[in-house]
């Protein structure tokens, strides 16, 4: 029987908080992109439609493309509502994608649960198959 050790876990957890940390950094750079391309004159289609391409790409190596999409839509939107001029600062930007992406796992994240649900059955399993086995042992 595995059981995933809880350095496993960890090691997990520091991986994904680097992979979001990178996308975030990913992103700071698409913002200002897209911010000086706007030059404060607000979104136009092709930004809006250039930023969520970009995010759903960059989110798509972290989180599953249902969950990417539905954050990057969130996202976008509540850029276009809040700063209608593209002139939000970074801090704004990262407090608007970590809204969005509240509530959400990582695919990696969403794989160590099923795993841990899986070696929990196993082990569930075992118990259940020995304590079957043990009166007929007597």
């Amino acid at each position: 029987m595995d059981i995933p050790s809880p350095r496993f876990s960890t090691i997990n957890q520091h991986n994904t908080h680097k992979m979001k940390k990178s996308i975030v950094i990913a992103f700071a750079a698409l913002v200002g992109i897209v911010s000086l391309s706007s030059c404060g004159g607000g979104w136009t289609e092709e930004n809006k439609a250039s930023m969520k391409d970009t995010c759903s790409s960059l989110m798509t190596l972290s989180y599953d493309e249902a969950d990417a999409t539905a954050i990057c839509d969130c996202y976008i939107t509540k850029l276009v509502e809040k700063y209608p001029k593209a002139d939000f600062t970074p801090e704004q930007n990262q407090a608007e994608m970590d809204s969005c992406s509240v509530g959400y796992k990582t695919a990696s994240e969403k794989q160590a649960e099923a795993e841990a649900a899986a070696a929990a059955q196993a082990a569930a399993d075992s118990l259940a198959a020995a304590a079957a086995a043990a009166p007929a042992a007597k």
